[in-house]
């Protein structure tokens, strides 16, 4: 690729710009030349938010014009250089980055650290600092300098080493890189230090994952990109340690937009087939080959004729460690960005924007963090959710514009905190489903503290004839045949139809196709585990909810505040508890006079209004 007038000129430019800066870096009189550094950094690196209001000079001083922090030695050695970087301040910064100036015990080269938003040359709780005579001294950095170092520790690409001091009028030498942690080709401009891996816009992120080894930072600079090359999927990871993430700037995020055709976002799975999952006479070489197995990959996710059903089992493989970050995932058909058999992920300032189906959906995974997001216009089903996995904490994100705004099923030990969830059919959706009951066959201790829940109002415009077609719009939490949660410290208001539900899977699905008596997913075994069981619901606080049940809803008599849908097994011919509110029990909600609709005194002839069965 040829290089263009301008960035020629511009070149020579920061060459002379740099050999007529070095020597003023070392003088006195230096203030001048702080800023022309300074200014030039900035145009290679973007503001740094978190260095908002710090004295920009802590960048590598003390104090002017000395002692130099590591970094700012680093790169006062590199200017002063004889090789490459004499003079040539984009050379001379990017000879650092490889550099750990600071020395933190993270092993943080510079690169790492500004990528992150922490100072490169300055660590806690002393750094080294130097001075022009060659002497040294350890100090605590400035009060007013941090971030100082990332949260986590980064050193496994190898650390490099310091600069020689010299003595006076002498130079020392610039730190020498770290290692690369693999030693596969990058394309033109797309740049490795250490492990990490920087994409520019124009460039292709999914290259860079290709050639990433296991444990990669891959880094994406803010613009917009399309990855045409999977008919299926924008981006796809199957190795473990990939953390992706976005840099986002004052204007503009990194946006991951759909090429024609393409179904899904982003997709993390591990990379084979089962061999028990394989099709008949045929063999599907990636397990990101979706349609190689599905016909479809809208809910109910059908498979080929010749694809037998597969139960993942524990013992597969999973992929692990995996973090992605900033990144804005806009227009995929089906799922935005999706997970399944990974242990170990993080979700953390992710967007996702009409997608269809699902915007965030971890599957068949553990250990999970899904936190500070974002998700709109899911229209067919869910904004976020958490499928047949466990051990998540879902925490202050926003979901708006879909059916479901958040889901759980069929998972465990989930704890959703901190949230807001408003215009979607429902607020949060917590299920046992019957359809995947023989991939996780319970949904415990799901969790829901500390969110908003309003005006979920939204047209359920869920696919016509899916069982999430059924519910009626207006619900602010609902719970159906999930055990053992705890729904507490909400703020649930202006829900029209109901604001807090506990359900039997049962019983709203009479006189649908999939009622418990004809559904074919449905077994003995779901039926004995379809009771809602042993939820507490405490201090909440409900406002206005079930005042406006739609004119089509079913169930009008339901509408209210707090609803309890459980009947004794054995009073609807079915196996399973027989006790009649299941255990489930209520304190301390306000208002305390908040309406109460109960299905079993209802049924047995109590008139209202109706008392909450007490928590013990």
């Amino acid at each position: 690729m040829g290089t263009s007038v301008f960035r020629r000129l511009w070149s020579s430019s920061l060459v002379v710009l740099g050999s007529a800066l070095v020597v003023s870096f070392f003088s006195p009189e230096q203030a001048s030349a702080n800023q022309g550094i300074l200014f030039e950094w900035e145009l290679k690196y973007g503001d740094v938010p978190g260095w908002e209001g710090v004295d920009e000079c802590f960048l590598c001083h003390l104090d002017t014009p000395q002692p130099w922090n590591g970094y700012g030695w680093n790169l006062r050695s590199a200017l002063a250089s004889d090789g490459c970087c004499a003079g040539d301040l984009d050379a001379a910064f990017e000879s650092i980055e490889g550099v750990n100036s600071d020395l933190d015990l993270g092993a943080c080269v510079n690169f790492a650290e500004i990528v992150q938003s922490t100072q490169p040359g300055w660590t806690t709780p002393t750094s080294k600092v130097y001075f022009q005579s060659g002497a040294t001294e350890d100090v605590e950095p400035p009060a007013s300098a941090g971030p100082y170092d990332p949260d986590e520790i980064c050193g496994t690409g190898g650390v490099g080493g310091m600069g020689g001091t010299g003595g006076v009028g002498g130079m020392g030498g610039a730190g020498g890189m770290g290692g690369t942690g693999g030693d596969d080709m990058f394309p033109p401009g797309q740049y490795k230090r250490g492990t990490q891996v920087v994409v520019n816009p124009g460039q292709s992120i999914q290259e860079a994952i290709d050639r990433a080894q296991p444990g990669t930072r891959i880094y994406v600079l803010a613009g917009d990109y399309t990855e045409p090359n999977n008919p299926t999927n924008g981006l796809k990871i199957t190795k473990s340690g990939i953390h992706l993430i976005g840099q986002a700037n004052s204007q503009k995020r990194v946006r991951l937009l759909a090429a024609p055709g393409q179904r899904n976002g982003i997709v993390v799975v591990p990379p084979d087939v089962a061999a028990a999952a394989q099709p008949e006479g045929r063999v599907v070489e990636s397990r990101t080959d979706c349609m190689g197995c599905h016909t479809d990959m809208g809910p109910p996710f059908p498979l080929h004729p010749d694809v037998p059903k597969y139960i993942p089992m524990e013992t597969d493989p999973y992929i692990y460690d995996i973090k992605i970050e900033g990144i804005t995932v806009e227009g995929f058909p089906n799922n935005g960005i999706f997970t399944e058999m990974v242990d170990g992920v993080v979700f953390d300032d992710l967007e996702s924007i009409d997608n269809r189906n699902y915007g965030i959906f971890p599957v068949l995974s553990k250990n999970g963090v899904i936190t500070n997001c974002y998700s709109e216009g899911s229209d067919l089903d869910s904004g976020l959710w958490v499928e047949t996995s466990e051990n998540f904490l879902v925490q202050g994100n926003v979901i708006t514009g879909s059916v479901n705004g958040i889901e759980v099923s069929n998972s465990d030990d989930i704890l959703v905190i901190d949230n807001e969830a408003y215009n979607n059919t429902i607020g949060a959706a917590i299920l046992l489903l019957p359809d995947i009951y023989d991939n996780k066959d319970s949904a415990k201790r799901i969790d829901l503290v500390n969110n908003w829940f309003h005006d979920n109002n939204k047209t359920n415009t869920a696919r016509p004839g899916s069982v999430l077609s059924f519910i009626p719009k207006g619900q602010g939490i609902l719970y159906v045949g999930a055990d053992d949660g705890e729904i507490s410290g909400n703020l649930v208001e202006h829900n029209d139809f109901v604001g807090i539900a506990v359900v039997d899977y049962c019983l709203p699905f009479e006189g649908t196709p999939f009622a418990c008596s004809i559904d074919p997913t449905i077994t003995f075994e779901y039926l004995l585990d379809q009771a809602a069981e042993d939820n507490r619901v405490a201090d909440n606080v409900l406002v206005n909810n079930g005042t406006n049940p739609d004119p089509g809803n079913p169930f009008p008599a339901f509408a209210a505040e707090l609803t309890l849908l459980t009947l004794p097994a054995s009073l609807v011919g079915l196996p399973g508890d027989d006790r009649p509110y299941h255990g489930n029990c209520y304190e301390d909600n306000q208002p305390e006079d908040a309406w109460f609709f109960s299905l079993f005194d209802a049924t047995i002839g109590v008139p209202p209004p109706w008392t909450p069965p007490p928590c013990p």
